[in-house]
C-alpha cells in the first residue's frame, strides 16, 4: 500500500481548481477555502446528478468520467453539452436559485466537486469573483449560441 502525503495531495487540488475557468482570480488562499467548502460527489453510470425542474442549491465542478447536460423536448432529451474535466455545471442555481433548467446524466461513473450556495454565501470576496466569472460563462454561451443562430 503506498502512503501519499496529504499536503501533495492538497496543493494537487488546488492546481486543479486554479485551472477551472468559473474560479479565475482567486488567490492559493481563497482557492484552499474553496476546496474545504466542496464536496465529492460520485455518481454512478446512467444516473442524475440532478433533473431538470429539480430544486437547485449548488455548482458543480466535473473532475473525472463522462456525462452530458440534457433538457427535454417533445421528442425526449436533446443533449446540449457534453462535460470534460474541469468544466462546470449547475452554476445557475448559485445566481437564481431557480429550478434546474436542465438535467446531467452520468454516461460512465463520474465524480464531481460540489459547493453550495449558502458555503458561497459566507465568503464574499470570493463569490464576487465567481459571479463575474459565471457572468462571462454566460456571455459566452449566449455568443456562441448567437452565432449558431439559435437564439
Amino acid at each position: 500500500m503506498k502512503h501519499s502525503d496529504p499536503k501533495l495531495i492538497d496543493d494537487a487540488l488546488v492546481t486543479a481548481l486554479a485551472r477551472v475557468s468559473l474560479f479565475a482570480g482567486l488567490t492559493r488562499l481563497q482557492l484552499i477555502w474553496l476546496l474545504n467548502a466542496m464536496t465529492r460527489v460520485s455518481v454512478k453510470s446512467g444516473d442524475l446528478f440532478f433533473d431538470e425542474g429539480d430544486q437547485a442549491d449548488c455548482l458543480y465542478v466535473f473532475i473525472a468520467g463522462d456525462a452530458v447536460v440534457e433538457k427535454k423536448n417533445s421528442t425526449g432529451w436533446r443533449t446540449l453539452a457534453t462535460l470534460q474535466p474541469s468544466e462546470t455545471f449547475g452554476e445557475m442555481a448559485i445566481v437564481d436559485r431557480l429550478p434546474r433548467s436542465a438535467r446531467v446524466r452520468a454516461l460512465k461513473d463520474c465524480v464531481a466537486l460540489s459547493l453550495k450556495s449558502l458555503r458561497l454565501d459566507n465568503a464574499p470576496e470570493i463569490a464576487v469573483e465567481i459571479f463575474r466569472n459565471i457572468a462571462a460563462l454566460q456571455s459566452k454561451r449566449i455568443r456562441k449560441m448567437n452565432e449558431a443562430g439559435t437564439v
